[in-house]
């Protein structure tokens, strides 16, 4: 196999590859597919806190409402952490088990 030929059969694999990681990344930066799955947010550094805060749960502060992404959403509940996965539409995650809805 000449080198030319292996080039064809790297770019044939590599390719479709790159393009459908670049699609799945267009998806995650699109607030309205965020919106139709439930979102979770490990770093607090990702949020922006939007209203006063309204509580305190395990050391952490409870924010009336956050904003991630440009959206805004509202504390709903807590959350077994263990349980973050089981999210709605909708819903935002952030350790250690707050529950926010998109308002």
């Amino acid at each position: 196999m000449s080198a030319l030929e292996a080039l064809g059969v790297f770019l044939a694999i590599a390719l479709p590859i790159h393009f459908l990681v670049q699609r799945q990344f267009a998806k995650l930066a699109d607030p309205a597919y965020l919106r139709a799955h439930g979102v979770v947010i490990v770093s607090r550094r990702a949020i922006q806190p939007c209203g006063g805060t309204i509580g305190e749960y395990q050391g952490h502060p409870i924010w009336a409402a956050v904003r991630f992404m440009g959206m805004e959403y509202r504390f709903d509940r807590i959350q077994d952490a263990r349980a973050r996965e089981r999210l709605e539409p909708g819903e935002l995650f952030i350790e250690p088990g707050l529950v926010y809805v998109a308002a």
